[in-house]
């Protein structure tokens, strides 16, 4: 666990996991339900990282992985916490935790999520692919991109 003196970043567990959910109903519009998210606590092949701050997550990563190739799966920082390093140090805790076991990540983002994009690309993550209609609520393409770990 890294520690701030307002913030900490915790893997996930049954005591933050309603805030994980919590912040993403907030973020976004079709979001994994609290249930979901306790039933990756119980996942093998999930990790799952949160910042807490004051109580509440201020922001989270979740990823899954298989053989050799992680999938980050959702990186969310709540707006008041935006631009003060929370989604680098959530990425920064799950690759020193899958370094060894992952050489490679893998991800989906909206196309229009220039921020997300950006931030991904300085963490050296580089696009290998579009998926047309990918999402829904709106209906939107995905860019795909990929990073060595």
């Amino acid at each position: 666990m890294t520690q701030r003196a307002d913030r900490s970043i915790e893997l996930f567990s049954p005591d933050n996991i309603h805030s994980v959910a919590e912040l993403a109903a907030a973020c976004f519009s079709t979001p994994w339900s609290e249930a979901i998210y306790r039933r990756e606590l119980e996942n093998p092949q999930s990790v799952g990282f949160v910042c807490m701050a004051g109580g509440a997550a201020a922001g989270f990563i979740h990823c899954n992985f298989v053989l050799d190739e992680l999938t980050l799966n959702t990186l969310c920082v709540a707006e008041q916490y935006r631009r003060q390093g929370i989604a680098r140090a959530l990425w920064a805790a799950v690759t020193d935790m899958m370094r060894g076991v992952c050489s490679v990540c893998y991800l989906e983002v909206r196309e229009s999520n220039l921020p997300a994009r950006t931030l991904y690309e300085s963490l050296g993550f580089v696009q290998n692919g579009y998926r047309p209609r990918y999402y829904s609520q709106p209906d939107e393409a995905a860019v795909l991109m990929q990073c060595s770990i």
